[in-house]
């Protein structure tokens, strides 16, 4: 990986605060910044004009006309880009104007460069782009070669809490930590969360309060050698309680302070990482807060 972090935009003012609020997680000394959009790419057809898979447009116009509206496209691509950058306090030449389909373009680039991560805003020009399968976002967080940062109209900017990091005793889940840590300003409060199920038996009395400890004493299990693999040891403990992952961590981000969770997607392309309703996907979508995914291969 590079020293590069990639802002996607479209111009929206929620993908702009979502780069707002990514960035003020990076010591910024660290780290060259670019910021891209994506415009369509425009193909001859003979037949009807329309959209084509693959972020292609087609047209009947000449081959002269076609140079002429791609051109075009591009020149709106720019004013975006340079205007976002602008607002966003980033150097001109920061500003780059990809073409084809977004999600699969914003991919192409960050190979390219290899770039270490990633921002993007979970909506953009219309909130019903955050339920559509193959948004940018929902691209990113399935196809992103490197840890993705998200962020919906709902984050403060800049964001306040402690960076918390998921782990669910697995090595996976520790090493999505250990990708994102070292990224970040390292002034930042950490804490770690784990989600274990509830107690099935209700238990009254002494009984409860063995339960309640050897659930402490299981969340501590996960936690301290996932603190100590990360060198965190003295780092805030999360012990929540939740049927579903996904729930108790947007209740977490939903109730307290949070300032970003990191969380691991399993799967690189393969069919897990790719079912909608995962628990990195539906973190991503619903929590009032920045999101890093990150992709992990089994």
């Amino acid at each position: 990986m590079s020293d590069i972090v990639v802002c996607c935009t479209d111009g929206s003012p929620v993908s702009l605060d979502a780069i707002r609020a990514g960035l003020s997680l990076l010591d910024r000394g660290r780290w060259s910044v670019r910021i891209v959009t994506v415009v369509p790419d425009i193909v001859i057809d003979p037949g009807m004009p329309g959209p084509m898979p693959g972020g292609a447009f087609t047209t009947g116009l000449t081959a002269t006309d076609l140079v002429a509206a791609r051109e075009q496209a591009i020149d709106i691509g720019h004013t975006i880009v340079t205007q976002a950058a602008r607002q966003l306090g980033l150097e001109p030449d920061a500003a780059e104007v990809l073409m084809g389909a977004p999600g699969p373009a914003v991919v192409d680039h960050l190979v390219a460069v290899g770039a270490s991560l990633v921002i993007a805003g979970t909506r953009g020009l219309g909130g019903a782009a955050r339920l559509v399968l193959g948004s940018v976002s929902d691209h990113l967080v399935r196809h992103a070669p490197c840890p993705v940062l998200v962020g919906g109209e709902d984050v403060p900017v800049p964001p306040v809490g402690p960076v918390v990091v998921c782990v669910d005793g697995s090595e996976r889940s520790v090493r999505a930590g250990a990708a994102v840590v070292p990224l970040l300003a390292r002034d930042l409060p950490l804490a770690l969360a784990t989600v274990a199920a509830p107690r099935r038996v209700a238990a009254e009395g002494a009984f409860e309060e063995m339960a309640e400890r050897r659930q402490a004493e299981e969340a501590e299990e996960i936690l301290v050698p996932a603190a100590t693999a990360l060198g965190v040891p003295d780092t805030e403990f999360l012990s929540l309680t939740g049927e579903d992952a996904a729930d108790a961590l947007v209740t977490l981000a939903r109730t307290q302070p949070v300032r970003v969770l990191v969380i691991g997607s399993r799967g690189h392309g393969g069919f897990v990482r790719a079912v909608l309703g995962s628990t990195a996907d539906r973190v991503a979508r619903e929590a009032p807060c920045l999101v890093c995914v990150v992709p992990m291969a089994e």
